[in-house]
């Protein structure tokens, strides 16, 4: 466990990894990164959802559901863990950029 402390430390460190991206929201208009506490973007104004840049993340990829590790897609084991991942029936979904779903099959 000390190991993982310190590889998320190191990552922090760079600007890297999933403290920084809860600390970090996305504009929906210009696409500007904003710290979490701003309301609104300060290069074009526009008013930021709750949503963090990890969420947005999270919502992209296959991630475990204890931890968060974002896993590969024919994961059947979380490797930071160890939680056996289910396969469960998942629509597919195309997100854009703004995180609108375009289509749904």
């Amino acid at each position: 466990m000390m190991t993982q402390k310190i590889r998320f430390k190191n990552l922090e460190r760079f600007g890297f990894g999933p403290n920084v991206m809860k600390k970090l929201r996305v504009c929906p208009r210009c696409g500007q990164s904003v710290k979490t506490r701003a309301d609104t973007c300060p290069e074009c104004g526009e008013r930021l959802s709750s949503e963090t840049l990890f969420d947005r993340y999270k919502r992209q990829h296959k991630c475990c559901p204890d931890c968060d590790t974002v896993l590969a897609a024919d994961s059947q084991y979380c490797p930071n863990c160890g939680r056996q991942i289910l396969k469960v029936a998942t629509r597919y979904r195309d997100i854009t950029a703004k995180g609108e779903i375009k289509n749904e099959a």
